[in-house]
């Protein structure tokens, strides 16, 4: 439980603030824009889509869900235009048809992958805070005798219930009879 609670505590310090993801974001489209003008200068033949894709892995390390998808939708967007801006040389083939739908795929898988990583993070992240909240519920679960209602303390003797909630509050008890067991003792 202690390591687990560690764990969160220095993966908190860790997190980047928003200022800076936001600057990440910034960079990330002005790479794209940058890449987009690469791939309409180039002839279509030649594979720079990758680097948008590459944009996007890079990405996957750093963005929360909105950033990533942002990213990717900016990327994809790139990769369409810089097809449709790319001077041709001849027909277009099948080939250069195939290369667009393996990057808008590639773009999409990594997309995917991140996003699903993310929801695995977040659900093992969920299980282990469920985890310290039963631990600590069973922790504090007490040991009673079923019969004469004795409690087991840390040592493992078993004391009267009222001396161990005397030991271990700030609570005096009194003593008194319920009506059923008034009823019981006068019969």
């Amino acid at each position: 439980m202690e390591a687990t609670s560690a764990h969160f505590r220095q993966r908190r310090k860790t997190v980047t603030p928003p200022t800076t993801r936001s600057w990440r974001v910034i960079l990330t489209v002005i790479a794209a824009v940058a890449v987009l003008v690469l791939d309409a200068l180039t002839p279509l033949g030649l594979a720079v889509w990758l680097l948008q894709v590459v944009l996007v892995w890079i990405a996957t390390l750093w963005a929360d869900r909105k950033q990533i998808i942002a990213v990717a939708a900016v990327c994809a967007t790139s990769i369409v235009l810089g097809y449709w801006l790319s001077p041709k040389i001849g027909p277009m083939t099948w080939v250069d048809q195939s290369n667009l739908l393996m990057a808008l795929g590639t773009v999409l898988a990594l997309t995917h992958s991140c996003l699903r990583r993310m929801s695995a993070e977040d659900a093992r992240r969920k299980a282990a805070q469920e985890v310290g909240q039963m631990v600590r519920i069973v922790s504090s679960l007490l040991p009673i005798c079923a019969w004469c209602r004795k409690i087991r303390n840390e040592a493992g003797a078993w004391i009267q219930l009222e001396t161990y909630i005397r030991n271990h509050s700030h609570v005096e008890l009194t003593h008194g009879i319920c009506q059923e067991c008034a009823a019981r003792f006068d019969k």
